[in-house]
This record gives C-alpha cells, structure tokens and sequence, in this order.
C-alpha cells in the first residue's frame, strides 16, 4: 500500500469515527486530557500498523479500529487499577458497545446539571472544590494555584465533598 493510500484511509477513518472514540472516552473518563490521549493513541497505533512492512490486509478498518480502541481502554484500566481487566467485560463488538454507551449518555441529563442541583446542599468549601473540577473543568493543580492551598487541601476537600454528596443522594432517594 502506497503513502498516499495510507494517509486517505486514515484520514477517511478519522474523520468518520474520531468523535465517536472520543466521546466514548471522555464519558468513561470524564476527562479531557485523558479523552484525547486514549483517542490519540488509538489512531497512532492504526497509523503505525498501516504503515508498518507488513503485507497484512485489513479487510474491515472501521473493525479493526474498535478493537484497538477496546485494547487502549483496557490498557488503561489496568494501568489505573494496576490489575488484569479481562476482556469479557466488554461486549464482542465493541463498536456496538461504544455506541449504545454514547447514546445513553449523550441522551441522560450532563453530569454537570445534577452536580449544581446538589452543590448548594454542601459546605461552601466543598461546593467550591467540586464546582472549579466538575463545572469549570480546572485540573487538581489549576484548583490548588487557583485557591491558593495545597494539593492535600484540595484532594481531601474533594473527597470530603464526594462523602457529603453521596449522604445527601441517598438521603433524598
């Protein structure tokens, strides 16, 4: 396969499945920077496969392109959890699989709606540390430069706050 054929079925690929990925990633991570690495690697990971020596052809791309993002995932949680995730947690097709997950989220109420219902339930602090990492999207660090406190300081407010928000979910169910 020449350079240029290479370079069109990625980009073909990229283009039709690129926010499908991501969006995939970014609801299971609920992450951003976290999204966009897994997503990258998927595609670098096809880009060296295609361009690599090998003779082997791939006779279903979009196929071929779910399951790599199925083994980044994995490799992922194992990382995260430091601990085997075996396969069969995840549907044969993981294309299928990324879809319906989507929908499903793409069709629930954002994550940042039900937090600010709760948000004026917590302590102002709390409220505070939630708010800048789940509505503003800020990471740990911006929080602690943007607060003026500590990396401890704003770890165990959000645990603290996660503590409190979970008492008050299950005492209003």
């Amino acid at each position: 396969m020449t350079t240029q054929e290479i370079q069109h079925q990625l980009s073909t690929i990229y283009d039709s499945e690129f926010q499908r990925i991501y969006s995939f990633f970014y609801y299971k991570t609920l992450s951003k920077d976290i999204a966009e690495d897994l997503t990258s690697e998927t595609f670098l990971v096809l880009a060296n496969i295609l361009s690599g020596d090998s003779d082997k052809r791939i006779d279903n791309l979009k196929a071929f392109l779910f399951g790599i993002a199925k083994n980044v995932f994995v490799k992922y949680l194992q990382k995260k959890y430091r601990g085997e995730i075996p396969f069969s947690n995840f549907s044969d097709d993981f294309e299928d699989y990324v879809d319906s997950f989507v929908v499903e989220k793409e069709k629930s109420e954002p994550l940042e709606d039900k937090l600010i219902q709760y948000l004026k339930y917590l302590p102002k602090k709390q409220a505070v540390v939630l708010e800048l990492r789940f509505i503003q999207k800020l990471s740990l660090q911006e929080i602690c430069e943007k607060l003026g406190k500590n990396m401890n300081y704003v770890k165990t407010t959000q645990k603290r706050a996660f503590k409190s928000l979970r008492d008050i979910i299950e005492t209003s169910i």
